[in-house]
This record gives structure tokens, C-alpha cells and sequence, in this order.
């Protein structure tokens, strides 16, 4: 099947430009730099395009195409909850396997500290209590034996470890993954089989953890569990992040995919945190694509942090503004777990436990098809597309017909022991209290039998590009044949074939990324030939 990509890329060019976003935006398939070029640039703006001669090209200074920092070294704390998942399949330890078999261990170091199970499957992983270890020399290093069975579903286990990473393997930059299942706002985080049934690292919980070792940033913050995509986890994650990778969506029982975005990372711990987010979405979603035995429908996100507490506001404003039309209709879609829940022998474990955080169906409340289906026309529904686009930094799925547009929020419709629950939750994390007590009109709400028709949002929504020129329409993508110009950067770019091309009308210098070579090139006119740009 082909794969069909769905993005918005802001933040590509980090320090330099800010792009909007169009459908296969990047093409990894090769990533080799064009030798032609588009022709077809306005002449009254780029008709001096390559007039320069090679030696004037050559004293232009590049230093503002800064797409990586200068990181030598990386720290990924794996907080690896195995669970049922690994009892029953074996599927922590195969994610172990992609992680040695990455190359990891010299330039960044993955530190893994397996919880939570039952029976682990392999590389002498004790089951009877919890363990640190590291990859080194494509081997799984033992680094701490003596934790007892440690509770992952409690905040200090969790801060330990953070702080454990940090003070043992200090490095350039840092990145933190949650592994096991996931539930949503409310329920949270992690399936422990040696904890009661209905334990579960909850949002404020891990955010106890994250404010215990403040003093640590993270570039990126992934959790590689289902249906975590959503406004509560951004807000909770923003101060102690950059990006977040995560799915709106159940996962399959594939996950994650290490090993090519390990290695690449292993061998340029530079490499800019959003085109890395990029490269862990491509390459699950690639997997899933390619797996038919495994695989299944899934969609991912890379969250730009910052912009995550202006999209809360934005989305609270459109909420209250739109009441009456929310609590009037049910405007939550089921979901139903497709594998982290694929194997039967899972979906067995599930139906003897009572943990919300093992749930084989889930109600989700896409955001964007709220907006456009609730109400889509005035300055609030504006104002929110517009955060959203921004907080979007980058956004796959597979070539399936997926709805999901990447972000959800919580609408606990008709169901009284959600909310008491959330309440909790909320109430800790730091949420408005005039907007919990507003979610609490959805338990007893009108409209809770009365499931909204998105079938029309759903046949017109062709990914975040349908949002550069107008709304919902397909009709109005970014043509890759045309230069655009970014007036914020000064800058024109053109998407053409997977590349994007920039020009610099002021240097006269044409410019491409290799994302496979992280590396800039620059355009000779005289040569029809590019050349790696150096400082």
C-alpha cells in the first residue's frame, strides 16, 4: 500500500523558517537532492536565480539553515512497563531487540528500566522484580539488580528513574518514553500485573515526577501506548518539553519502531529534535503499513509544546462559546483496539481484568472535527484552527481512511464516574475550575444518545494542507509546482518530488535539505550542479 502522509511542518528549519504544511510533505523513500529544479518562479520576484558566479557563492555564509544544534551526546530514559503485553506476546522484548539492533550506546545512551510483568521473555529480564539496565556493544547491560518489584504506577517510581538517568548518564540532551498501555486523559498511563487491577499512573502523576526533576528538559517526550494524543496530556507535558510523540489512536501491537530513528539518532545526536519526532512517526507508520500480520491503522503526532498552552485557551474560549451545540449532540467517535490488543491471547488477558487502562474501546473527541461539525464559522472557531495549526508540527497515518486528525480532548458524555474521576485528575494537574465544572455538564447533557455524522467532515478531510488556503476543501493544496513566499522568514520555498527548496532572494542562493544526510545544499546556476554547504 502506499503510504499518505498527512503534515504541517512549522518547525522544520528550527531557527530559521516557519512553513506551513502540505500532503506528502517529505518523501523518505530516497531523499536524494534534485539536480532540476522548478522553472516556474515569479519573474519580477527570482528571476535572477543562480546569477551569482561560484566563488561569490562560496563566501556566503549559510550559518542561518541551522536544522540541528550541537549536541554530542543523548540520554532516552525507556520506562518500560511490560505488562500483559509482554507476558502473553513477547512485545517489550522485541522492542528491546530493535533497540540493540539500532547500534545505540556510544553517542547516546538508552537506559531501560523494565517493570511490571509477569514473565519477560528474554535476555535473563527477572520477572520477580525491577531492573536498569543499558544498551552498550549491541548488548543489554545490567546496571541495577537490587530495585525489588517496583510499582510503575505510582509517581516516585517514575521520578527515581528520571532522576537515576540523569545523575548516571548526564548528556547534551534528553528524551523520555513511556511504554505499555495507555487510557486516556483520566486513567493515564500503565498496566502493572503485580498492582491491583484499577492502578494506573494517572496525568497529575506524572507530572509530581517530571516537577520532582524540574531541572531536566526534554527534547522530546513519546509515549508508545494508545489513545494519548490529547489536550490534557500536551498541557500536562509543555514545561518540561519541547515536542511530544502520540497516538490518538490504539497502537498496533507493533508500537513503536527503534531501530532506524536509534540509529540515526546514534549517529548525529545534533539532529533537530522536530525532524527526529518526524523520522520515529515515518518509520511507524511505515511498519504498519508493511506488517500485515501485525500492522493495523495508526496515527501519530508531533506536538509543538509551545504553542500547547495557547491551544488550551483557544479551545476553552470555542468550548464555552459553543456550548449548548456540544452538550446537544454526542460529539465522541468509537474506537476500537486493534491490536496492543491484535493478538487474541491479549484480548484474553483483557477480559480478566477490570483496568480501564487495558480497554478495548474508547470514545475520542477529535478536536478539528468538533470545529468543523459543532461550529466552524466565527473568529472562536478561527482562532482555534489557527493554535491548532501551530501546535501541529508534524502528523502521519497510514494510507487507510482514518478520521482522526491527530488531537482529542475529553467530553465525558453521560458517564458520571468518568468525570468524578477527571475531576480528580484535573483538579491536580493545575486545570481551570470553571472549565471542570463545565465538563460536568456532559454527564447528564441532552445530546448524549445523539452521536454527531461526521461523514461529511470525514470525506473531506485530506490532512493539515486542506488548512493553508481556506477550510475543508481538497480542493485547495498546496500546488508543488509554485513558489511560496514566507513573509514572517523573508523566504521563498517550493515542495517539489518529497524536497523542499528554499531561495534567498536578498544572497541569490538556492538551498535544499538531505534529511537522510542531514546536510544543506546550495544550487550553482553555472554548474547545474548542487554542493554541500559549509560554514
Amino acid at each position: 500500500m502506499k503510504r499518505i502522509l498527512r503534515t504541517v511542518l512549522p518547525i522544520l528549519i528550527v531557527t530559521a523558517f516557519s512553513l506551513c504544511g502540505c500532503d506528502d510533505f517529505w518523501d523518505d523513500e530516497d531523499w536524494e537532492v534534485e539536480e532540476e529544479i522548478a522553472e516556474d518562479v515569479d519573474e519580477n520576484e527570482s528571476d535572477t536565480i543562480g546569477q551569482n558566479s561560484q566563488s561569490e557563492i562560496d563566501n556566503i555564509n549559510v550559518e542561518p539553515v541551522n536544522i540541528y544544534s550541537d549536541a554530542e551526546s543523548a540520554t532516552i530514559l525507556v520506562y518500560m512497563n511490560g505488562s500483559d503485553l509482554e507476558t502473553k506476546a513477547g512485545v517489550a522484548t522485541n522492542d528491546i531487540s530493535e533497540m540493540i539492533g539500532s547500534g545505540v550506546g556510544d553517542n547516546v545512551n538508552v537506559i531501560i528500566e523494565t517493570l511490571g510483568t509477569k514473565n519477560w521473555h528474554d535476555y535473563g529480564i527477572s520477572s520477580e522484580k525491577s531492573q536498569i539496565y543499558r544498551i552498550k556493544d549491541k548488548q543489554l547491560e545490567l546496571l541495577e539488580d537490587d530495585l525489588g518489584q517496583l510499582d510503575c504506577t505510582v509517581s516516585g517510581t517514575l521520578s527515581d528513574f528520571i532522576d537515576y538517568g540523569k545523575k548516571n548518564f548526564p548528556a547534551d540532551r534528553y528524551m523520555l518514553i513511556f511504554w505499555d498501555h495507555g487510557g486516556g486523559p483520566v486513567y493515564g498511563f500503565g498496566y502493572d500485573e503485580w498492582q491491583d487491577d484499577s492502578s494506573s499512573l494517572t496525568l497529575d502523576e506524572i507530572q509530581k515526577a517530571l516537577r520532582d526533576n524540574s531541572d531536566i528538559s526534554f527534547d522530546i517526550i513519546g509515549m508508545d501506548c494508545c489513545i494519548m494524543a490529547n489536550l490534557e496530556t500536551c498541557y500536562v507535558l509543555a514545561p518540561f518539553c519541547r515536542y511530544a510523540v502520540l497516538s490518538e489512536d490504539f497502537e498496533s501491537e507493533i508500537g513503536w519502531s527503534y531501530k532506524e530513528w536509534m540509529s540515526l539518532f546514534e549517529s548525529n545526536p545534533g539532529i533537530s529534535a522536530p525532524l527526529l519526532g518526524k523520522k520515529i512517526i515515518d518509520s511507524m507508520i511505515e511498519a504498519n503499513e508493511n506488517d500485515y500480520d501485525r500492522g493495523g491503522s495508526s496515527t501519530m503526532i508531533l506536538v509543538n509544546e509551545s504553542a500547547v498552552g495557547d491551544l488550551v485557551d483557544k479551545w476553552m474560549q470555542y468550548a464555552y462559546k459553543n456550548s449548548d451545540k456540544l452538550t446537544g449532540s454526542n460529539y465522541s467517535k468509537l474506537h476500537k483496539a486493534i491490536g496492543r490488543g491484535l493478538i487474541d491471547s491479549l484480548f484474553e488477558a483483557w477480559e480478566d481484568d477490570d483496568s480501564f487502562v487495558t480497554m478495548d474501546d474508547f470514545y475520542v473527541s477529535d478536536v478539528l472535527s468538533i470545529v468543523e461539525s459543532a461550529g466552524a464559522e466565527g473568529q472562536a472557531a478561527d482562532d482555534l484552527r489557527t493554535s491548532l495549526k501551530s501546535s501541529v508540527a508534524y502528523f502521519g497515518h497510514t494510507s487507510d481512511k482514518n478520521e482522526l486528525t491527530g488531537l482529542a480532548v475529553s467530553l465525558p458524555y453521560g458517564d458520571g464516574e468518568y468525570y468524578n474521576k477527571l475531576v480528580d485528575v484535573y483538579s491536580k494537574c493545575g486545570f481551570d475550575k470553571k472549565y471542570i465544572d463545565w465538563l460536568g455538564g456532559f454527564v447528564d447533557a441532552s445530546g448524549c444518545d445523539d452521536y454527531c455524522d461526521y461523514s461529511q467532515f470525514e470525506d473531506s478531510w485530506c490532512g493539515w494542507s486542506t488548512y493553508e488556503e481556506g477550510w475543508n476543501s481538497c480542493d485547495t493544496t498546496v500546488d508543488s509546482e509554485d513558489w511560496e513566499y514566507d513573509y514572517e522568514e523573508k523566504i521563498w520555498y517550493l515542495i517539489e518530488d518529497g524536497n523542499v527548496y528554499f531561495y534567498d532572494d536578498e544572497t541569490d542562493m538556492m538551498l535544499v535539505y538531505d534529511e537522510h544526510e542531514d546536510a544543506v545544499y546550495y544550487y550553482d546556476d553555472e554548474d547545474d550542479e548542487w554542493y554541500l554547504a559549509e560554514d
